[in-house]
This record gives structure tokens, sequence and C-alpha cells, in this order.
């Protein structure tokens, strides 16, 4: 056996063990599961991983959740609670947050259905950075609670929410600001 052909050898396999490692890396989480009620959810994430939703499954940017016959809870890094009631869809299309600062980026787009959304840190910290879409409207968050209903046609129906701390303090209403295409 020639050194040359040891040394393509040699290469070929780094190669191979390269690209295998960066094909097998897993995707950044930016929050889990945190509640499931049924069985009928999936995560779609990139063009073809279809993940089985269950309690604790890791969410990524870009990830498609749907919902069947299926309640969920999902918790972000940076303390954001979302539910998603059964038969709708969300999208996750941008999640950065550095916990040093409590500050980041957080957009998310309900096609389909009904979700809560909660204020965690980057809307404490960063609100003109918190954006959540509809196929009619654009949501700007300033620390609240709300909910976001999408129907079939698309139409969709914002309800501000009291934002009551579990920790015993008062109730508080906070802000949103909605805005539509007309």
């Amino acid at each position: 056996m020639s050194l040359t052909f040891y040394r393509t050898r040699v290469l070929l396999a780094f190669i191979i063990l390269t690209f295998s490692t960066i094909a097998s890396a897993s995707v950044e989480e930016v929050g889990s599961v945190t509640e499931q009620i049924g069985d009928a959810a999936q995560i779609k994430r990139g063009n073809s991983e279809i993940i089985e939703s269950r309690k604790g499954v890791g969410i990524s940017m870009n990830d498609e959740i749907s919902t069947a016959k299926t309640k969920m809870g999902l918790t972000f890094e940076d303390d954001t609670k979302v539910s998603i009631s059964e038969q709708s869809t969300l999208v996750i299309d941008d999640f950065i947050y550095d916990p040093t600062a409590g500050t980041g980026k957080l957009a998310m787009n309900v096609a389909l259905g009904t979700v809560r959304y909660s204020s965690g840190a980057i809307a404490a910290n960063s609100r003109e950075n918190v954006k959540l879409r509809t196929p009619t409207a654009t949501i700007s968050v300033r620390g609240t609670d709300f909910t976001m209903t999408v129907d079939e046609l698309g139409r969709s129906l914002v309800i501000l929410l009291p934002t009551c701390p579990s920790n015993g303090d008062p109730c508080w209403t906070g802000e949103i600001e909605v805005a539509t295409d007309i």
C-alpha cells in the first residue's frame, strides 16, 4: 500500500466523519413542551422531520407546532409561556435570548386556532423586539398576557388579558399594540 493511497483514505475518513457530525448536530432548543393534554400533536422541523410532541420535547426556531385534539403549553428560555388550543398551528419564526442581559428577540406566527401568550424576560426588557403575527394582524407586546384566535378564513381576534403573578401579587393589565394592513 503506497503512502499516497493511505493519505487519501485518511482524508476521506476525516471528511466523512466531519460531514456526518455536522449533519447529525442537534438544532438549538429555545424552549420545551411543558404541558400536553392529548396525544395528537406534532412538531414539524425543517422540510421533512416530524417529531411527535410530548411533555419534555424541545422546541427550536422555525418549528411548526400543530395540534389536532391536543392542548399544549410551551415555555421558552426567557420564561415566555405559550398555550396552544386544539386545532391550532403556531410557527416559531425567531427566538434569540441573552440570559445575562435578559434581552433578545421573539417572533411567532399563529396560522390557525387559539394561542395564549404570557410575557417573559424578552418582553420585559426588549419589548420592541417581540412581534406575533396572524394572517391579518401584527401584535407588538408591551409586557402582558393576551390571546389570539385565527379562524378558517384567516380572520383574527386579539383579546388583552390581565396578568396575575403566581406569587400572590395583585393582577395587572399590560399593553399590546395591534396593527393590520388596513
